[in-house]
């Protein structure tokens, strides 16, 4: 499964830079026959410490870019971009995602733009095994430095197996606070001397004859409880669903975007807020925070990046999600924040 997952993203980075190595011209010949603008980076990263600190940390990223006319579509954009992280502490993986995507946008510069949106991801880190969502949007720009964008995406989404009880019989404990003891005997029978037991009364009369009980054994003992207090209960589950596995359901994705570009373009302010609520159901939703700010440096191909992600997911918020089974699993926020330097060819 792995192995299919890397060849289709293997096909599509290849294709996609096709444009750079075909018939032995460079980019800037491309640019120039063309007239169009074209963009690859690559990022990669390796850590590793050994010792009192077990610590591995892996992470490479491709993104690819060209914008122009394409036959007659004009002010087109397409893009993939590809990005993994993997890290270990001790063994045990603390950071496991993966995310391809890929867009296309009609006149990309222009106030209206549609566009088609594809997205494979995985993040083990919060039990998402998979999710592949494709589908259909449209840009409107606002302002110079202000859009938003709307997509109807449809999502296959699959989490790690977690069960959910649905059914179930409860069970109350008492603490009890006070109670009478009591017990059962076997007597022994011995036949009762009236004249020298004369202040005994006898216990039974067998025969004509009485007799006293002159010893016993404790064969049962218990408590009647008079007092008791609720302190508790369990319940006896009889049914249970999989609340995690694969599901199949669309999804609205609205974004805001704010892009500034200061001091001659040497420095880009790029921040996206993406709201991702289920059609079916909207307080089932995702929440993301990008911002990125790039800033150029002596070289034209080498700028200084600095990133930061916030992503909430509802699914294991506390407050949204009633069954506190899964909402206690993961953390509902994940922060992330980079600087590192970007060289483009």
């Amino acid at each position: 499964m792995m192995f299919n997952s890397m060849k289709t993203i293997i096909t599509i980075l290849l294709v996609s830079i096709m444009p750079i190595f075909g018939q032995d011209a460079d980019t800037t010949d491309y640019e120039e026959e063309t007239g169009n603008e074209m963009y690859t980076s690559v990022d990669i990263s390796y850590a590793q410490d050994k010792g009192n600190t077990d610590f591995l940390s892996m992470y490479y990223g491709f993104s690819f870019s060209i914008l122009g006319d394409v036959g007659p579509l004009t002010d087109t954009e397409f893009s993939v971009n590809f990005s993994r992280s993997n890290d270990e502490l001790d063994g045990e993986p603390f950071t496991d995602d993966q995310y391809l995507t890929s867009q296309f946008d009609l006149w990309a510069n222009q106030r209206i733009s549609p566009f088609l949106f594809f997205q494979n991801s995985f993040d083990k880190s919060i039990g998402l095994n998979n999710r592949i969502n494709y589908g259909v949007g449209a840009k409107l720009g606002l302002l110079k430095w202000l859009s938003i964008s709307y997509a109807l995406l449809y999502e296959t989404e699959e989490y790690e197996p977690f069960f959910g009880y649905t059914d179930s019989t409860a069970f109350d404990y008492y603490n009890y606070t006070d109670s009478t003891w009591w017990g059962e005997y076997d007597y022994v029978m011995t036949e009762f001397d009236s004249d020298y037991y004369y202040w005994v009364t006898p216990d039974t009369t067998i025969d004509g004859i009485d007799y006293i009980k002159t010893d016993s054994s404790l064969v049962y003992a218990d408590y009647y409880y008079t007092d008791s207090t609720l302190t508790g209960e369990y319940h006896l589950v009889t049914d249970s669903v999989n609340l995690g596995g694969e599901q199949k359901f669309w999804r609205h994705s609205i974004r805001p975007k704010i892009k500034l570009k200061l001091f001659d373009n040497n420095v880009v302010f790029d921040y996206r807020f993406y709201f991702k609520p289920k059609m079916d159901d909207w307080e089932d939703f995702l929440l993301e925070n990008e911002l990125k700010i790039t800033i150029a440096t002596f070289n034209e191909a080498v700028t200084i990046d600095f990133s930061y992600t916030d992503k909430y997911n509802s699914r294991y918020d506390p407050a949204r999600n009633t069954n506190k089974g899964i909402a206690n699993l993961y953390d509902m926020n994940d922060t992330k924040i980079t600087l590192g330097l970007s060289f483009m060819f």
